[in-house]
């Protein structure tokens, strides 16, 4: 298993905005900047694409406003989202095609450090 961190506010994928008619993803700027930190990071980790089936372990650590009493972060950024941000930013690093993915876990809790905790492995 391959595990690290990528330190950051964790950016969600697939909002889209509409500018003069034309689709265009919210944030697409900090997107791809996030998407490659964690294509880095994760070739900084000894990720190489794979060809074979990929479990993915995924803890997302939002941090908790002072104001907020809820115990978990139960607003946006949707998890789904976060999800498929990362697992795009690892196409070409831990697996040729995201396809190949065929678990993931993945969770969001509020934490001391902004980011996600990424673990990789083989099946």
């Amino acid at each position: 298993m391959i595990e690290f961190f990528v330190e950051g506010k964790p950016v969600p994928q697939g909002s889209l905005v509409f500018m003069k008619g034309k689709p265009i993803h919210a944030g697409a700027d900090r997107l791809a900047t996030w998407r490659a930190d964690i294509a880095r990071l994760g070739k900084m980790a000894g990720c190489q694409p794979s060809e074979r089936p990929i479990a993915i372990s995924l803890i997302f650590n939002m941090l908790k406003p002072k104001t907020v009493d809820r115990k978990m972060p139960t607003v946006p950024p949707d998890l789904d989202k976060l999800i498929r941000a990362v697992l795009d930013g690892l196409t070409g690093v831990a697996y040729k095609d995201d396809g190949q993915v065929v678990r993931i876990t993945a969770v969001k809790i509020y934490g001391q450090k902004l980011g996600v905790q990424i673990g990789i492995m083989e099946i």
